[in-house]
């Protein structure tokens, strides 16, 4: 009876699932990546509360636990536009104009979607602005969707990684700004001697970077589709 009671004991007591998931890593990396600007896989074991020896039993390196955290951010990026976009263009013929203004508008919905999911921390963008996508299927996934939507608008494959590669510049700088202090432009007390700058700064208002953002892609996105067949 005794044997009994402690081998039901110890069942109960074992735990069903992991302690570590890839869901807490990517989490854990992002904080950590947010907190200190950088992290190693010692610093995120031990945010883990687990040895790195058991980190390594489920991510065989940082670079693979940058890969996860790029696809969990491309998750918040909607491609969902642009793809509805690229099917009416290829289900009828529309003129010039049409597609360019469509265009415009269903890339500017995925900037937008892009730069809100990048702009928990400058931390992160800095990091994986650098990281291969490469062993990120879900970021694969996002720009493969992007770019075949450029195509089916007139883009060749060449054409339209480089334009999205010229709108991430911009987007991961304006996911940057976000985090930027309202008054940055503020001259203070050299108010007198920089009266231009005193002026525009007064008349900024409480969403600079916002305005900011949507003044640089309406002339970034007018001046790419230009290179629209």
């Amino acid at each position: 009876m005794t044997g009994t009671r402690m081998t039901r004991n110890r069942t109960a007591g074992r735990p069903t699932a992991s302690l570590i998931t890839a869901q807490k890593i990517t989490l854990a990396a992002q904080e950590l990546l947010s907190k200190n600007g950088d992290f190693t896989m010692s610093q995120l074991a031990k945010k883990l509360g687990v040895a790195p020896s058991s980190l390594y039993n489920h991510v065989a390196s940082r670079d693979e636990v940058l890969a996860g955290l790029s696809d969990h951010i491309a998750q918040g990026i909607s491609t969902h536009e642009l793809q509805e976009a690229a099917a009416r263009v290829r289900a009828s013929d529309l003129t010039a104009r049409v597609a360019r203004n469509l265009w415009v508008e269903a890339t500017a919905s995925w900037a937008r979607s892009y730069r809100t999911a990048f702009s928990l921390s400058p931390a992160l963008v800095t990091t994986l602005a650098v990281t291969p996508v490469r062993n990120a299927p879900g970021t694969l996934g996002m720009y493969e969707q992007v770019t075949s939507a450029f195509v089916a608008f007139g883009f060749t494959p060449r054409d339209a990684l480089l334009t999205v590669e010229a709108l991430e510049a911009f987007l991961l700088g304006s996911a940057t700004d976000v985090h930027a202090p309202i008054d940055i432009f503020d001259p203070g007390q050299r108010a007198s001697s920089h009266p231009t700058m005193a002026e525009g700064f007064a008349e900024l208002g409480n969403t600079p970077q916002d305005e900011a953002f949507e003044l640089g892609l309406a002339a970034l996105l007018a001046g790419l589709s230009t290179r629209l067949p």
